[in-house]
């Protein structure tokens, strides 16, 4: 099946990550604004069409195409293996899980998240989740071309797995009596996270070794899991800076 990976920013870090997996760059006639892109596009050699915006509506299955879409697939997940494998010979870690997050504008969000935190992965579920689709790549803003992103079976064997590599892991849950202030996260760190309606499914939350909760000092009762996502992890960048 042909994917159109579609929006500025993701067709710009598509071609900057693997333009040679670029089949080809669709634009509309006149959108504005565009130049950059089109620019790079030649420059790696990759063939630009260009069609009216209706038609990028019809082949991109959205109006949020900002005017350009890449025939090109969908960023490949690793293996969490592979992940592990790239924190093996750091001192520090940080790792991504996300459980039951069904809204892909708050999967992509987080991804973007992750990256500009300076994650080394991102681990989802196969089911219990949304898919990566290209609504999820543009909601990233094109991220998932750069932070590793690993699909697991069962989220609980994954957290074990990591634990075997001298993680330690967090489980934001509401309620719980530890709060993210109080919280002082080792150098490598697995973090779950929930979506805010069903939140981390209860095996899950008891496989990890804390469980932490973001204090709220208004009327609502959960944070979006995109806003949560983005504390707890640029906390845990607060104490261990990047280098």
């Amino acid at each position: 099946m042909e994917n159109f990976i579609y929006g500025v920013n993701p067709v710009r870090e598509l071609l900057r990550r693997r333009a040679e997996r670029v089949k080809e760059i669709v634009t509309s006639r006149k959108e504005q604004g565009l130049e950059e892109i089109i620019g790079l596009a030649a420059q790696k050699g990759v063939k630009v069409v260009f069609k009216f915006r209706e038609e990028l509506d019809q082949i991109t299955g959205s109006q949020e195409h900002q005017g350009i879409a890449a025939k090109a697939p969908l960023p490949e997940p690793v293996l969490i293996e592979d992940i592990l494998e790239k924190t093996a010979q750091k001192d520090s870690g940080l790792i991504l899980f996300l459980d039951q997050i069904e809204d892909p504008q708050n999967l992509g969000a987080i991804i973007r998240s992750a990256e500009c935190a300076g994650a080394d992965g991102v681990v989802i579920p196969e089911h219990r989740g949304a898919a990566i689709t290209p609504a999820v790549v543009k909601a990233s803003a094109g991220a998932l071309e750069w932070i590793p992103l690993a699909i697991v079976t069962n989220l609980t064997r994954a957290l074990e797995k990591v634990k075997e590599f001298e993680f330690w892991t967090y489980a934001a849950v509401m309620g719980a009596k530890e709060n993210l202030w109080q919280t002082q996260f080792s150098k490598k760190a697995g973090i779950v996270v929930g979506s805010e309606g069903k939140g981390i499914r209860p095996l899950v939350a008891r496989t990890c070794d804390f469980q932490v909760s973001i204090p709220l000092h208004g009327k609502i009762e959960s944070l979006n899991a995109s806003v949560s996502a983005a504390v707890l992890l640029y906390e845990y960048r607060r104490q261990f800076p990047a280098a």
